[in-house]
């Protein structure tokens, strides 16, 4: 009877643990240093969402970012003559958009 017990308490967390929501930074703008100067919190993402962060830059030197949920994700980088834009999503674990 006690590991019966054990296992459907065991296969009732795993449960658990998977429906639970990925929870994501917030930030609207962060600073070259990585510090959240406006907008910091955080997002519980919903159907379809991801965790997403984006860097500008300028050659080497970090310009701002930003952190968010988002349903429109992708992982790619963009360089328009000496600015970069770069964009990444994740899912794998809860405050994986982290600077």
């Amino acid at each position: 009877m006690g590991k019966h017990f054990l296992l459907l308490l065991l296969g009732l967390s795993l449960v658990v643990g998977f429906l639970q929501a990925l929870t994501c930074f917030r930030c609207s703008w962060l600073n070259a240093d990585g510090v959240c100067e406006k907008g910091e919190t955080t997002c519980e993402a919903k159907d379809g969402e991801e965790c997403n962060i984006m860097v500008v830059s300028k050659g080497r030197d970090i310009l701002f970012g930003q952190q968010d949920c988002s349903s429109w994700c992708l992982n790619n980088t963009f360089i328009h003559y000496n600015i970069t834009l770069d964009f990444s999503c994740c899912h794998d674990e809860n405050m994986c958009n982290e600077f």
